[in-house]
Parts: structure tokens; C-alpha cells; sequence
């Protein structure tokens, strides 16, 4: 019998670790450095050779120098990786593009921190470490196999001394209640489902999102025509006559909640249906003691009895929301992704709600931007492309961007097949382009698209194959009603925290001093389209960002 040899690299956490390769694929992580209050994350990846008897041997991983969380990195089956990815993977924007095997779920790793890598299959451990305190940390990394080390290895951690401080974007992936008490079999608004959406809640804010979608009605979103979602509405109403109550207490617990978890921006949800406001989004009233669909695809959105429902529910709706503390911090939606033939049917619905909610931020996915010049809408989101450029050149206060599906031509995004700067970078462009906010609508959509069945998302990221797989949500329903972290969602919060140390070195050094750093070290402009395709550029940026920072670079160009 010949001893098993482990073969083990530390790398970063831009790196997908295919399970057919080895850990010597990838490039070494031997340095980093992080600002106070950032999380820093980083991986090891492991893989034995095989042995005469073919046994799995566990290895325990143990962590000197910091205190950081550990997960394996689990496999997970992409049933639809991407659309037509060939030409854009020989220019290195696919990691993968058949169906398959990817790295895509952080399941905290217990026991000891034991993990068992098959000899046939690279194996990733990831550490997450909440660095509070500034200095230099040696850390030293090993996997045993019984007392016996297997592989030693070390990573220095440069903390600067500055504050990442707090987040600067508003960002939401959308919430989806509905879809927390299909998977969970609970009913909706029971106890149980509380103590979940609480978990999935404080997980999404963890991870940077900071605004949350709030049902005041069940979101009239990615419903087939005649269908409908589970009601998941906040708002009770009864109606007695042509007098309608209202009842904001599932509201006021929702906020509560959503507070508790650290939430900072509240995204209520659509008024009317997506694709054109035609239609009035479900709404159950109790009616002389029964509970009644009142509206509905079977009631039209702009006329009719609707708007005169919405003349009684927004005055008192926004009065409540002041009340509670956040009105200032809320953004109401009309209609999701209207296109160049909704606008009359869009501009119509506008002009219903825009008496009630004078002063309040009204933002709604769109990207043709005769939205915005023929004065329909103040916050227009444009989806990620060369469209957004047309926005770019207009005067918007509030300036976001979205990506879902249709963004994957060289664009960011973050799909399974994907590599991690891919996703990393959006961040450099978020901040190089002014970005306030950032939408994406799938944090927890555990449905086929249209909302016809649920689906198992570790089989199925791809709504039924419909979209690539990545798109319909970040994070993973895991036991007891856990939510566990894709690292894609991770990598999408470094991101986030790479906005925030560009503006503490903007501090240091203004800002187009930065934005030049920034297309300095790529070799040419960064722009929506066109940015290095490489971790290492990343890397490289944001050590020379902490460099100025720390007062180590005192000339930046």
C-alpha cells in the first residue's frame, strides 16, 4: 500500500475550483491586504493522489493567525450554463460551458473542521474572517490526516489601518417570501416562516444587500398571465361597501424585522403588472367576511375600480411609512421592465401614483431612455449594456443599473459557468461610472420561471432552463431553514466592498486621480464592456488602493 500525497495550494477567492483539475491549476495567494472592517475571503483547494486501495482519507483543516469561518466549497449539477458561449470563451469570459459540475454552495464546515477529498475530485475549503483590528497577520493554514500533517501552508494578511466604513450602495437582489414557504412547506406568516425569512434576511444583508423588496401586495412579478404566485401580501385590506380599511400590522412587522436584520432601504413593491402596467397585481380583501381576489389579471391596471383603490391605500400607506422612520429610505415601483411599446400604457400608470407619492423615489427596470427625457420617470434603472451609455449622458440624480439574464455579451454578471472576476468587476464599474444603486431580481427564487413549480435548486439555477444557470438566486435553501451563501454572492459582496475603499482612497487622492488607477493598470478604459479579463488585475488594484490608503504609496500615478 503506497501512501496517499495531498496535493493543497491556498489561492483566492476568484478562483472556481473545477473539480477535474488540481490545485497547481491555479495561482497561489501568498499575500493580501484588506481594510479594517472588511471581510476578507480566500480558499484552499485540496486534492489527493490515488492509492492502491482507493480510500477516501478525511484531513482535518486547522487555521492559525486569524479567526475566520470555514465552509467546503460544494458541487452542485448546472443544468443550463450559459446560451451561446463560444466565441466568448476563447477570449476567457466562461470558466466552463457544458452542463455539469460547479462550485456553488459554502455549507459550513463542523467537526473539527474535517473534509474528505476524493482523489478523482478537487476539493475547495473557503474562509471567511471579519478583519476589525489593523496590523500584519502570518497565517498558517494545514490539513492533517490524523497527527500527521499533509500540507503546510501561509498567507500573510495586511490590514490597513482605515475604516472600509459603511456601505455607500443601495442594493437589492430581490426577496422573494413566496418562494421560502414553498420550499420550506410552511404556511405563509406562520411562525415558522418568520424565522425564516429572519435567517434568509440577516444572510442577504450580510452579504451587502441592504434593500429589501416588501410585498405590500403579492409582486405581480415572473407570473404567467392568469396564474398567480402564493399570497405573500402585508397590507390587510377589508371592504365594506365602497369604504376600504386597511391594516399595516404584517407591514409593521415586516419592517421591524428587515430593521433587526440591519436592512437600511425598503423597495415596495410594484403597483402594477410587469411588462406594460395593463393589470392591477393580486389583492385579497376580506368582503362581508369572506377573502376575496379583488384585483387582479382580471381587472384592468389604469382603469376602472383600481385607481381609485389606490387613491385611498397610497395616502395612508405613505403616511405610515413616515410614521415608522424610513419613507425618506423607501423606492416604490410602478412596473417592472417596460420596453419602447409600454410607454403610454406606463406613462398612464405614472400619473395615478404620482399625486400620492410627491416627494417619495419612484425606480423601475427600463432601458429605453425616452423614459427618462420625456420626463415619465426621475429613476430610471437601465439594464446592464451598451444602453446604459445613453443614460450616462443624462442629468439623473439617483443613478442604478441592473442585470439579470439578457446581460451576458461581455457584460458583469454572475452565472455559475462564469469566472469570479466576471462578477468582481462590476464593482470598478459601479464606482468608475457614479453608480447609487444596484438591482438584481433574484436572491432566493426557487421557482420555475412564471411561477408554475417549484423547482430543486440544487438541480435546477436556470428557472426550468429558461435563463443560465446563476441567475435566479444567490443563495441556496440549506437545512433547518438556513440559508447557505453561493460564492457567488460573496464575491458579488467584495464588489461592493471595493466601491467603498475606492472612495476612502478617493479621500486620499481624489477621485479622478482614482478612476485613472483604475484604467491605468487595466491598459486601456474600463467601461460596461471592455475590462481585463483576469483576476490578477483585481488583485493587483485593490493592493495598490490599500497602498495609498495606508500612506505606503504616496504617488499613485
Amino acid at each position: 500500500m503506497t501512501e496517499s500525497f495531498l496535493h493543497a495550494r491556498l489561492v483566492s477567492s476568484l478562483e472556481k475550483g473545477i473539480i477535474d483539475k488540481m490545485p497547481e491549476d491555479y495561482p497561489a495567494l501568498e499575500k493580501i491586504s484588506v481594510l479594517r472592517g472588511e471581510h476578507l475571503h480566500f480558499q484552499l483547494f485540496l486534492r489527493p493522489e490515488r492509492t492502491e486501495n482507493y480510500k477516501s482519507y478525511a484531513y482535518n483543516v486547522a487555521l492559525e493567525g486569524i479567526d475566520a469561518a470555514a465552509y467546503e466549497v460544494l458541487q452542485v449539477y448546472a443544468d443550463f450554463p450559459c446560451y451561446n458561449c463560444d466565441d466568448s470563451r476563447e477570449r476567457g469570459l466562461f470558466v466552463e460551458s457544458a452542463t455539469g459540475m460547479y462550485p456553488d454552495v459554502l455549507e459550513p464546515l463542523e467537526n473539527g473542521r474535517d473534509v474528505r477529498p476524493r482523489e478523482e475530485h478537487l476539493t475547495a475549503v473557503w474562509f471567511d474572517a471579519v478583519m476589525e483590528n489593523a496590523g500584519v497577520y502570518e497565517v498558517r493554514v494545514t490539513a492533517r490526516r490524523g497527527e500527521t500533517p499533509a500540507a503546510e501552508l501561509a498567507l500573510t494578511v495586511t490590514v490597513v489601518d482605515a475604516e472600509l466604513g459603511e456601505q455607500s450602495l443601495i442594493c437589492t437582489q430581490w426577496f422573494h417570501c413566496d418562494c421560502l414557504a414553498s420550499y420550506y412547506n410552511v404556511p405563509v406568516f406562520s411562525e415558522e416562516h418568520w424565522r425564516i425569512m429572519e435567517n434568509f434576511m440577516r444572510c442577504a444583508v450580510r452579504y451587502g444587500i441592504n434593500c429589501i423588496l416588501t410585498p405590500v401586495f403579492t409582486p405581480p412579478l415572473d407570473t404567467n398571465v392568469g396564474t398567480e404566485r402564493p399570497t405573500v401580501q402585508l397590507v390587510g385590506v377589508t371592504k365594506h361597501g365602497g369604504t376600504y380599511l386597511f391594516d399595516f400590522s404584517l407591514l409593521k412587522r415586516y419592517l421591524d424585522m428587515a430593521k433587526r436584520c440591519g436592512v437600511r432601504y425598503f423597495e415596495i413593491s410594484h403597483l402594477f403588472t410587469q411588462w406594460g402596467a395593463k393589470f392591477a397585481p393580486k389583492v385579497v380583501a376580506m368582503v362581508d367576511g369572506i377573502e376575496r381576489r379583488l384585483f387582479g389579471w382580471h381587472t384592468p391596471g389604469t382603469e376602472g375600480e383600481y385607481p381609485y383603490f389606490l387613491s385611498k391605500l397610497l395616502p395612508q400607506l405613505v403616511s405610515f411609512l413616515r410614521e415608522e422612520g424610513v419613507l425618506e429610505r423607501c423606492r416604490f415601483h410602478v412596473s417592472d421592465e417596460p420596453n419602447e411599446n409600454c410607454i403610454e400604457g406606463y406613462r398612464r400608470a405614472k400619473q395615478i401614483v404620482e399625486p400620492y407619492l410627491k416627494g417619495c423615489t419612484i425606480i423601475d427596470a427600463l432601458s429605453d431612455v425616452r423614459f427618462f427625457r420625456e420626463g415619465i420617470i426621475d429613476t430610471p434603472i437601465p439594464h446592464i449594456g451598451e444602453e446604459v451609455m445613453e443614460f450616462l449622458k443624462e442629468d439623473i440624480k439617483e443613478r442604478w443599473m441592473y442585470y439579470c439574464c439578457g446581460g451576458w455579451h461581455k457584460v458583469s454578471n454572475r452565472f455559475l459557468a462564469y469566472p469570479a472576476f466576471r462578477n468582481r468587476i462590476l464593482g470598478v464599474q459601479l464606482y468608475k461610472y457614479g453608480f447609487d444603486g444596484f438591482l438584481q431580481w433574484g436572491y432566493d427564487y426557487y421557482y420555475t420561471m412564471g411561477s408554475t413549480r417549484l423547482i430543486n435548486p440544487y438541480l435546477c439555477q436556470s428557472g426550468g432552463g429558461n435563463v443560465q444557470s446563476g441567475d435566479t438566486f444567490s443563495v441556496y435553501p440549506g437545512p433547518m431553514g438556513l440559508p447557505l451563501a453561493a460564492p457567488r454572492l460573496a464575491v458579488f459582496h467584495e464588489a461592493v466592498q471595493d466601491i467603498d475603499a475606492f472612495k476612502r482612497c478617493e479621500a486620499v487622492i481624489g477621485r479622478e486621480r482614482v478612476v485613472a488607477l483604475i484604467d491605468e493598470l487595466a491598459g486601456a478604459p474600463v467601461t460596461i464592456t471592455e475590462y481585463p479579463k483576469s483576476a490578477e488585475y483585481l488583485l493587483s488594484l485593490r493592493e495598490r488602493v490599500n497602498a495609498i490608503i495606508a500612506g505606503a504609496e504616496t504617488d499613485a500615478l
